[in-house]
């Protein structure tokens, strides 16, 4: 897709995108990644979702086939689905704000910096519904996120499943965050008690704004610009991860733990068969994967299923999973941790 320019001067492109209102957030959601803030009308079946993208859109040439492409075939296909854009004249740098609230979940508040914080009050008492830990009840920790980054904000499904998972067991020990994106997910955990914090990602701009809101969020992070294919598995060794991310990098990071589990076997084998030679310490193949790993960014049904497998070759098998509109997040668990145990009652 061909990225322009859309403002000039004081008129602003407006793009409207309608769609049945049961695929009002969802859609929101997906767009909201390229296009930017949006507003929401709501109608008798459709929702109308009006965007003011702030620097760099779409070519103006097709912008129907081209913002309609970036959702799913069932949505896109649907006759109720339509795309239409005009020029307004609109301060939307300001006017945008006022769509975005704070959302809670589980344990994570996140708002915008231009939302007032929790009072002292609220942030030690324990939030309603949320994910209970091993110990005395505990309260909400604040993540900020401004929106106006367009990476991750909370309101997308794959980022609430990752942290919706990422709260059903106790906060402990190293974490990875593959894929950082806005480092939202890096702040919520280092603010839940994970530490210490691994953060990368391929894209130079993801880094930055990862960068900027884990200083502004007071969390400390080692934040790298690097791709899942050759970032050191020792990395991951032990530790939570998180990965967030499109089928494709997840099957490339999964594939790497298989191959690695089958050196690790091989050289074990080996070992075994040196008995005159001195012996050192047999590869324990399970030392070079998680303890455990959570993907979300993957469709439900064939990708999900995708994901199953590789990572079933890797020496992985899902945990529990978490389902919203076509999206799924899941859990997976080395053979051996299957029975670990989770946060009572999440």
């Amino acid at each position: 897709m061909t990225l322009v320019t859309a403002r000039s001067g004081a008129v602003d492109t407006a793009v409207r995108v309608v769609v049945p209102a049961e695929w009002a957030e969802a859609a929101g959601a997906l767009l909201m990644e390229v296009l930017g803030p949006f507003e929401q009308e709501d109608r008798v079946s459709t929702a109308c979702l009006t965007f003011y993208p702030p620097l760099a859109v779409m070519s103006a040439s097709d912008w129907s086939n081209d913002v309609l492409a970036l959702l799913p075939a069932k949505l896109r296909d649907h006759p109720l689905a339509a795309v239409e854009t005009s020029d307004v004249s609109r301060d939307w740098e300001e006017g945008w704000k006022d769509h975005f609230h704070p959302i809670v979940i589980g344990r994570v508040r996140i708002r915008p910096p231009w939302e007032p914080p929790l009072g002292p009050a609220a942030q030690s008492a324990r939030s309603a519904g949320g994910a209970r830990g091993f110990g005395e009840p505990r309260g909400l920790v604040e993540v900020v996120i401004n929106p106006g980054m367009g990476f991750g904000t909370g309101l997308h499904p794959t980022t609430r499943g990752a942290l919706e998972l990422l709260q059903r067991t106790e906060a402990e020990g190293a974490l990875v965050d593959a894929g950082t994106g806005s480092g939202i997910l890096s702040v919520a955990a280092a603010k839940l008690g994970w530490g210490p914090i691994f953060a990368f990602d391929n894209d130079p701009v993801a880094v930055s704004a990862a960068g900027e809101n884990l200083e502004s969020n007071g969390v400390v992070a080692e934040l790298s610009l690097e791709d899942v294919g050759s970032v050191s598995l020792w990395r991951f060794a032990g530790a939570t991860v998180l990965a967030n991310m499109t089928l494709e990098p997840v099957r490339i990071l999964l594939g790497r733990f298989e191959t690695a589990s089958q050196a690790a076997s091989a050289e074990a084998a080996v070992d075994r068969t040196e008995v005159a030679a001195p012996r050192r310490p047999a590869a324990d193949e399970a030392a070079i994967l998680p303890v455990r790993m959570v993907v979300s960014g993957i469709l439900a049904g064939d990708q999900e299923r995708e994901v199953v497998r590789v990572a079933a070759r890797a020496g992985l098998l899902p945990g529990s999973r978490i389902y919203e509109t076509e999206w799924v997040s899941m859990e997976l668990l080395p053979s051996a941790r299957q029975g670990a145990r989770t946060v009572p009652g999440a």
